[in-house]
């Protein structure tokens, strides 16, 4: 019987390792998606609402993430050619852009409250997903909408900052 215990135990233990390293890892991914969503506040000239979003009226915008939404072709100066996400990674972003939840911009960032509005003015507000990071967390990837346009902004991470580098319109009016 002592045995059956001691193999219980360890199992016990084992389990609870496990866990710790996913609530770990699960912090960390969380942390870097704040950092890269901190980003984006900061760069903004203001007038973003407060509340992140799933859904674009009523249309999940785990609908837009499609191949032919995903190919970036006019970049930044940095970039030499065309970013294209390969299906895996298209597949890989549908599933998380699908799990995201709404979050409360100005109560995760108070210091940066005057960059968040309540008021949705028409060709005044902007609207945001929380962004989903990838490539081992050195890209970013978030849908903004506006009045006249949706699109996926990409973003790259160089010498520690989070740097937009391409975006690609998912709708335009």
């Amino acid at each position: 019987m002592p045995k059956a215990q001691n193999v219980l135990k360890i199992i016990i233990v084992v389990i609870f390792i496990t866990s710790c390293s996913s609530y770990k890892e699960a912090a960390d991914n969380m942390n870097a998606e704040y950092e890269v969503l901190s980003s984006v506040l900061k760069k903004s000239r203001g007038n973003i609402y407060y509340k992140t979003i799933i859904k674009e009226g009523n249309i999940p915008i785990e609908s837009y993430v499609k191949n032919e939404y995903l190919e970036f072709y006019l970049c930044s100066n940095g970039v030499d050619s065309p970013v294209k996400i390969p299906k895996e990674e298209v597949a890989f972003l549908k599933q998380k852009v699908k799990s995201v939840s709404v979050q409360r911009i100005d109560k995760l960032f108070p210091n940066l409250k005057e960059k968040t509005t309540k008021k949705k003015e028409r060709l005044v507000t902007s609207f945001i997903s929380m962004p989903i990071l990838f490539r081992n967390n050195t890209m970013a990837i978030y849908y903004s909408t506006q009045t006249y346009g949706g699109e996926f902004k990409l973003l790259q991470k160089v010498n520690g900052e989070w740097e937009t580098i391409c975006a690609n319109s998912v709708w335009i009016e």
